[in-house]
């Protein structure tokens, strides 16, 4: 692989973004509310179709309409997250904001190393051998223009095998930590922890400033670093 990866230098790409499938849709929302994120997007299928449900809509003008929501969109600061409803609570995806040459690097290393690339004109998908997918996003209107609430890490189990440092391969980011079952990758602003277990889940997400030390309604504690 050495001979296609490039060299690393220092990147403006931002861990920026996470995603649940849960049953507790009202219930996150409800949460991120009262940890001061905006909803800005609700929608949902509804009578058949796709329709939107998004503020000044609250949920008691719809909660009794039996509308399976695909997505909501919750922003503060630099962090964007989302949730849909699933059966279960499962961890689907992280996302990175890069720049044009960053987003060209990433897809490039992502094709040498055989990983399935689903590119969008919103946002680009990549799948790793985990069952956790990467988001790359280019747009920067998907964050405030407001700089805080950034994401300085987060811990993430997962069933890696043969090769957890294909992550890291990927994303062109420093090992500092590798010992049974646990891996460090660290960028020039943020890092991924990584636990060997049987699923994928977001243990935790710390921020680089903020004042809470909760845990949301799928399980995720958020904590300030």
């Amino acid at each position: 692989m050495e001979g296609w990866r490039v060299k690393r230098k220092e990147t403006t790409m931002q861990l920026f973004h996470y995603h649940w499938w849960t049953d507790k849709v009202e219930a996150m929302e409800e949460f991120y509310k009262q940890m001061g994120f905006k909803t800005v997007i609700r929608a949902g299928r509804f009578n058949g179709e796709m329709q939107t449900f998004n503020p000044p809509l609250t949920w008691d003008d719809f909660r009794g309409k039996n509308i399976t929501f695909r997505i909501i969109e919750m922003v503060k600061g630099q962090t964007n997250l989302t949730f849909g409803y699933g059966t279960k609570d499962r961890f689907d995806h992280i996302g990175l904001l890069v720049n044009e040459e960053e987003y060209l690097e990433i897809i490039e290393r992502a094709h040498h190393m055989n990983g399935k690339v689903m590119e969008g004109e919103r946002r680009t998908f990549i799948s790793t051998p985990y069952n956790l997918r990467i988001e790359l996003q280019k747009r920067s209107d998907v964050v405030t223009e407001e700089n805080h609430t950034r994401i300085h890490s987060m811990e993430i189990g997962l069933p890696f095998g043969e090769n957890p440092e294909w992550m890291a391969d990927l994303l062109n980011l420093r090992i500092t930590e590798k010992q049974a079952g646990k891996m460090k990758l660290e960028s020039d602003h943020w890092s991924l922890i990584f636990n060997k277990e049987n699923k994928v889940r977001l243990i935790s997400v710390v921020y680089q400033d903020g004042t809470w030390n909760s845990v949301d309604p799928a399980g995720t504690k958020l904590v300030r670093g």
